[in-house]
């Protein structure tokens, strides 16, 4: 667990990213970060867009590129 310090920069605020998570998020300044909270109440950034709709055009990706491996299992 890293420990994430908090900071006002005018009227909002920011999170200031250690070397080591922004290593292992892979983001660089200027880059987006996405958070989204489960229904427990935790918070998961991560660097790409992991909502309903980003998960499902990856599904359908995924669909499409293995469509005839799926056609077969469905037999």
């Amino acid at each position: 667990m890293v420990a994430l310090k908090v900071t006002k920069i005018g009227d909002e605020l920011a999170v200031v990213l250690t070397e080591e998570l922004r290593e292992a998020l892979g983001v660089a300044e200027g880059g987006t970060l996405y958070a989204e909270q489960s229904s427990e109440g935790e918070v998961t950034l991560a660097k790409r867009d992991m909502s309903f709709e980003a998960r499902r055009e990856r599904g359908r990706a995924f669909i499409g590129r293995y469509k005839k491996t799926l056609d077969e299992l469905a037999k």
